[in-house]
């Protein structure tokens, strides 16, 4: 049963049937997303002890194509069951494997996929399947680079567990050098609000953005060998040089632009939506609505919106109330809910909603930590005001 659950994590954290479809064929990625679910429920049923069900997951995978097919008319006919079918052996079986699995093994295994993205910048360059080859952002076994600054995001977060230094430290060099190898905008967003609230938490923390700045400097001493993407490397190289800083490129096409072009069909229908792929398809003057939030609501209506906006904010609020002993939950409850503001692919891309299931396990039953004043403070804080 141990192997079997390395080759789930594996499977669905190294997005193996995505990467197997783009480089190798429909076949390799047909077998290998069937036997994901296949393993998954294998698991869940010849596991010796089962947990309570992840409900609030699954009434949000329930309400989501349940409304959103009312107003389908795409084809085939039986694409939003079949999607359907799949979501639901996720977020019913996974859960059996995430309550077996520790961060460790999690962050271990998403060390290899931050690799696959160095490998990919340095080695094969032009290996960019959904792209063009000079397309000069890089995803590894993600094929998306926004994907992959997430997935570098979520391991960066899990480091500050590590009590080992030099797997913490390893961690964060290689994750922060897999992010800048994606130029994702947002990862570059999320990882300074990480580190910003993580030295708040604990000023030795200030070794992690050290890490970072040293990554990002090397790579600049080194930018005349990589093939980058020159528009949004430059605006990058233009905060550590004496260039003025090209705010342009920084916020062309920012997503407030893309989330503007379905403000009005959202209007339109927010009781029960326009329909399953509506908001993600691509076509004519509406590139999809790369926002998450807003893809539910825009094709399944407001029921099932309030109830993933309500998810986030529970993990937020949760893990924040262990942030003193535990902030790495809090980190990660950054990253999932932040991320699904700059992507749409929650429902057939299952990494988010299964760090979200991870996160959900291992916070509900956590009392929350209240510090505690002791006399020592009182005194402290009394003598600092008559010395001021």
């Amino acid at each position: 049963m141990k192997l079997i659950k390395y080759l789930i994590l594996i499977l669905i954290l190294w997005n193996i049937p995505g990467y197997l479809l783009a480089y190798f064929g429909s076949t390799s990625g047909s077998v290998s997303s069937l036997a994901s679910s296949l393993l998954l429920i294998f698991f869940f049923f010849f596991v010796k002890k089962r947990h309570k069900l992840l409900l609030p997951f699954i009434l949000l995978g329930i309400l989501y194509f349940m409304l959103s097919s009312l107003n389908f008319s795409g084809a085939p006919v039986t694409e939003p069951i079949k999607e359907f079918v799949r979501f639901m052996i996720i977020v019913v079986c996974a859960g059996e494997v995430l309550y077996r699995t520790t961060k460790k093994e999690i962050y271990i295994i998403l060390l290899v996929g931050s690799v696959s993205i160095i490998v990919n910048a340095l080695v094969f360059p032009l290996a960019n399947a959904n792209f063009y080859p000079t397309y000069g952002r890089f995803s590894g076994f993600y094929l998306n680079p926004n994907f992959a600054g997430s997935i570098c995001l979520v391991g960066y977060a899990l480091s500050y567990s590590m009590s080992n230094k030099w797997l913490r430290f390893g961690g964060q060099l290689l994750f922060t050098l897999g992010g800048i190898f994606t130029l994702s905008r947002s990862f570059f967003v999320i990882w300074a609000l990480i580190n910003i609230v993580s030295i708040y938490q604990d000023r030795k923390n200030i070794q992690a953005p050290l890490i970072g700045i040293l990554m990002i400097l090397i790579v600049l001493g080194f930018s005349g060998k990589l093939s980058l993407d020159s528009e949004r490397f430059s605006a990058l190289e233009s905060l550590f040089t004496s260039k003025k800083v090209r705010s342009r490129t920084i916020t062309q096409d920012a997503r407030t632009e893309t989330w503007a072009l379905y403000t009005d069909m959202i209007l339109d229908k927010p009781i029960l939506g326009n329909g399953y792929q509506k908001f993600q398809i691509h076509k004519s003057g509406y590139p999809g609505v790369h926002n998450s939030y807003m893809m539910v609501i825009g094709e399944a209506g407001i029921l099932p919106f309030i109830l993933m906006v309500g998810i986030y904010v529970y993990l937020l609020i949760k893990s924040y109330s262990i942030f003193r002993t535990e902030p790495e939950y809090f980190y990660l409850s950054l990253v999932v809910s932040i991320a699904l503001l700059v992507g749409h692919g929650y429902f057939s891309n299952f990494y988010n909603v299964f760090i979200s299931m991870y996160i959900f396990i291992q916070i509900k039953s956590k009392p929350a930590v209240i510090e505690k004043k002791t006399p020592e403070d009182f005194f402290w804080k009394i003598n600092w005001k008559e010395n001021r």
